[in-house]
């Protein structure tokens, strides 16, 4: 069984972008793969995004995509990986917990797979 450890920052110190990376669960996979995310909420029936997968573990996963229909809590059906030439399709329930900025001008959505 592993153990935890938690060193509490410095002096009130801001966490830092590589404090936040070191404290994750597990450890994430860079990829460039596109997936389907469908919002589970009725009221957005009918949006259907193609978005670039960045990264991911068995956890959840991280996409950036234009679309600006997105928020904090909103469900949403991934399916992952995507495309005509991909044989095995994987379904997952996900409830999204971050939103950023990017440099390019897209959304990053950090998604949590549910259950």
């Amino acid at each position: 069984m592993a153990t935890a450890v938690h060193t509490p920052a410095t002096s009130g110190s801001p966490q830092t972008t590589s404090d936040r990376h070191n404290a994750r669960k597990r450890a994430r996979l860079k990829v460039s793969l596109p997936a389907e995310v469908r919002p589970f909420d009725s009221r957005f029936a009918e949006i259907v995004d193609v978005a670039e997968v960045v990264d991911f573990t068995r956890d959840g996963l991280y996409f950036a995509t234009c679309m600006p229909h997105y928020f904090v809590g909103m469900r949403l059906l991934v399916t992952f990986p995507f495309g005509k030439k991909v044989s095995t399709h994987k379904k997952f329930l996900g409830s999204i917990v971050r939103l950023e900025n990017r440099p390019d001008g897209s959304v990053g959505i950090a998604v949590k797979f549910m259950l």
